[in-house]
């Protein structure tokens, strides 16, 4: 929308959904917005879009202070130069197991979490030196080791944390990813998170894990980690991302024999459900595929491209309970040669199997 400000100023901006939240009747008219730095307007930028995309359900939160929205502004527009597609990659394709984590971490949390509400009243200050405290590199690869080559940090918005003092802990956190690009050139992704209050965190079906962008899961899951770990005293079960180990003792990856004259072998929808459960992770899935592939002389004929196509649908539709696609279903267990030069399924089993 056009929005007109002080000295009868007209800029373009977005729109937030929600209002301010005021009181006395004091703060501003207008609806809460962010302005569109003419720069932008004036260049092509094709990841925009995902940036927007990434900020986070946050943002669409029915009621803001001026603080959280200037904050937010500079979280999606002030960032250095570098691309953002590789992180974005990165962070997509992870997405299910982003999921699991935060709700894993949720679940350990919730039953605690009157521990940080009786913080946010009686020591702000010492909940804000946690929960809006930066994340090294180090912490971020840890917890999420696809950020290791991207050298992934998260930084709170500052001028948020100076201006808000102890009130920040009650804020909606504005965060940024940094890090750098294949070229070696920064980059940064704005993020936004819900309160602390146990409603955005446990109850509200708005901040649901399930419907949560990729980056706001990953600063959730960090910002959780550290909670349990700091300030409701939980060793955490989960404490990074999980990388399953793939052909474990109870699960492994074997050949089906096609054989003449009969119809071409096809794994279960069960055997994909289990693989897609035991593999939740792209990079995960396709390493053990592969790996089983050297060590039985096995010859696929699926790409890795198209693998982590169908193993990101079949996911998507795993959680939403429902049977992924046979064509998907084809391409995680792919068909093969074998080291005789025969054709074989892949599937998967148990050892009960």
């Amino acid at each position: 929308m056009e929005v007109t400000g002080a000295q009868d100023r007209v800029y373009p901006a977005l729109t937030l959904e929600g209002k301010f939240h005021d009181p006395k009747g004091t703060g501003p008219l207008v609806r809460p917005h962010l302005e569109i730095p003419l720069r932008l307007l004036a260049a092509q930028d094709e990841t925009f879009p995902d940036r927007l995309g990434q900020i986070g359900n946050a943002a669409a939160f029915p009621w803001w202070v001026v603080q959280e929205v200037t904050a937010l502004k500079r979280a999606l527009f002030n960032t250095p130069g570098g691309d953002v597609s590789a992180v974005i990659e990165a962070l997509n394709s992870r997405r299910g197991a982003l999921v699991d984590v935060v709700e894993d971490l949720s679940r350990q949390a919730a039953p605690h979490w009157r521990v940080v509400e009786e913080m946010l009243v009686g020591d702000p200050d010492g909940l804000a030196g946690v929960a809006a405290a930066d994340f090294s590199a180090e912490e971020v690869a840890e917890f999420f080791p696809a950020g290791r080559d991207l050298a992934l940090s998260v930084r709170f918005d500052e001028k948020l944390r100076d201006n808000s003092k102890s009130w920040v802990s009650r804020r909606l956190g504005v965060w940024q990813l940094h890090g750098t690009d294949t070229q070696g050139v920064r980059f940064a992704l704005g993020v936004a998170t819900p309160r602390l209050t146990a409603n955005s965190q446990f109850n509200d079906k708005h901040f649901s894990p399930e419907k949560e962008s990729p980056a706001a899961l990953l600063v959730r899951g960090l910002i959780l980690r550290r909670l349990l770990e700091r300030v409701i005293g939980q060793n955490t079960v989960m404490t990074k991302l999980a990388e399953p180990e793939a052909a474990g003792p109870t699960t492994y990856l074997r050949a089906v024999l096609a054989q003449v004259g009969q119809k071409m072998p096809e794994a279960s929808i069960r055997s994909a459900v289990q693989f897609l459960q035991t593999n939740p992770d792209p990079d995960v899935a396709w390493h053990s595929l592969e790996e089983w592939a050297s060590r039985t002389g096995t010859i696929l004929t699926v790409r890795e491209e198209q693998f982590r196509e169908s193993h990101r649908r079949a996911l998507r539709f795993v959680r939403r309970a429902e049977e992924p696609d046979r064509d998907d279903v084809n391409v995680l267990l792919p068909l093969g040669w074998d080291e005789r030069s025969r054709v074989v399924r892949v599937t998967f089993s148990t050892k009960s199997e």
